[in-house]
């Protein structure tokens, strides 16, 4: 289906279509057999990062996107403690050498979540801004400061790179 679109320039996609580069059997492809050369926005909707297959299938679409400037991840929280969080330490391969703004949504400062950011801004050495809006969670300024002091210990590729933590100051 992909390779039908070569000159693809924005690509929008929930988790299901994520979820479907497994390839069974907990098996999932690294790359597509494609690449998406002309690729420059990837929104990827509803991703929940306790799942092997979406987070594999995320990491699938951005490394057969080699000119991608700017990535949207709108996360999906199950909240499901007991469900182990998979590791990106397989993705540490992957270079972001076009991507400049990142939007992420939906975050509550889960260890994947964390490890997510801190490889975004640790192989994208054009990034010049990441926006971060925090998802329904512990709302409590002490929980969103953790995360706050921890997004500022992450090395960064870029020396430009702006990090955005949105706090809504309004009270509930």
């Amino acid at each position: 289906m992909f390779e039908s679109c070569p000159a693809l320039e924005y690509l929008h996609v929930n988790h299901g279509v994520v979820q479907s580069f497994a390839a069974g059997a907990g098996e999932v492809l690294t790359k597509l057999p494609c690449a998406f050369n002309c690729l420059i926005r990837l929104r990827l909707s509803e991703i929940c990062l306790r799942e092997l297959d979406e987070v594999s299938g995320a990491f699938c679409l951005m490394r057969s996107s080699p000119c991608l400037h700017d990535l949207e991840i709108k996360v999906f929280n199950n909240d499901d403690s007991e469900i182990p969080a998979p590791s990106l330490e397989g993705s540490a391969d992957v270079t972001f050498n076009h991507l400049r703004t990142v939007k992420l949504e939906g975050i509550i400062g889960t260890k994947i979540e964390m490890q997510l950011i801190k490889l975004l801004l640790a192989k994208s050495p054009m990034l010049v801004r990441m926006q971060i809006e925090p998802g329904q969670g512990d709302n409590s300024p002490q929980a969103r400061l953790k995360v706050l002091a921890e997004l500022t210990r992450f090395r960064r590729a870029s020396t430009e790179a702006e990090v955005v933590y949105e706090v809504d100051c309004n009270p509930v």
